[in-house]
């Protein structure tokens, strides 16, 4: 029996191991850290408009600050590999790790955090949509960001996030009078036609810029890997993991919000 045991151990304690390993090796490949990066940009972005819309410009270093440490990126991305370690098997994970450590998978990210980044600034953001404005609907590349927006269901999933994060935010920023939560999600829902439109003029955008380097070939095997079960699983993890962190982020922002305004009655 004892001359089992440390196999026992090694087996028990090596899974998390290799799990972790699979994890880290993906996000590496995904350029995760990237991506946290230009979410603070965003987040940055974001809060120069809560403080002009909402604040009257009076938030000052006190509320800089708190956005700082909300827009925190280890902790930000730790959301998105929790949710790929709970929604993605073993094998998942291996399979997508080869896709995105292939050229195509890291031409695929670099083009998408390339164009995610230069979309922060809103004039570049105006002049992709005014790009997708004016492309041919019949063109392949419009047809091809089509099949990958449809695969993706990011029209749907991307509205839900939004409308939702906007409800975490809400309540953060009504955390003591506890405003009726079916008047704020009735207001919300009644926004989703609306939502849906821009979401999807967005996303045609983005990604019209982003793959605008890609040929036809390298459009369809990165639409074919959407398709695939590991695929759509990372899809879902993704999402998954995005949509909390960015619930997580909006109430703690709402809340922030809050505590300048009663700071600047005082």
């Amino acid at each position: 029996m004892r001359s089992f045991a440390p196999v026992l151990v090694f087996a028990l304690l090596g899974s998390p191991v290799l799990a972790n390993e699979r994890i880290d090796r993906l996000a590496q490949a995904m350029h995760l850290s990237d991506v946290m990066e230009v979410l603070v940009l965003e987040g940055q972005l974001h809060r120069q408009n809560l403080d002009e819309t909402l604040l009257n410009n009076s938030g000052g270093a006190y509320f800089e600050a708190q956005v700082n440490d909300i827009y925190d990126p280890l902790w930000m991305q730790d959301h998105l590999t929790d949710a790929l370690e709970v929604g993605m098997s073993d094998a998942q994970l291996d399979q997508a790790i080869v896709f995105f450590e292939s050229d195509l998978g890291q031409t695929v990210v670099t083009l998408e955090n390339s164009a995610r980044q230069a979309m922060s600034d809103p004039a570049i953001e105006d002049m992709a949509r005014d790009a997708f404005e004016a492309t041919e609907r019949t063109t392949i590349q419009f047809t091809l960001v089509e099949e990958y927006i449809e695969a993706n269901d990011l029209v749907e999933k991307n509205v839900q996030g939004s409308l939702t994060s906007d409800y975490n935010f809400f309540r953060g920023l009504d955390v003591e009078s506890r405003a009726d939560t079916q008047d704020l999600l009735a207001e919300l829902l009644s926004q989703k036609e609306s939502r849906a439109e821009d979401t999807e003029a967005w996303l045609y955008a983005f990604l019209l810029l982003a793959y605008r380097p890609l040929d036809e070939t390298q459009m369809r095997e990165n639409i074919a890997f959407s398709r695939t079960d590991t695929g759509q699983a990372l899809n879902d993890a993704l999402f998954e993991g995005f949509d909390r962190m960015f619930n997580d982020i909006s109430y703690q922002l709402g809340q922030a919000v809050a505590r300048a305004l009663r700071a600047s009655d005082l």
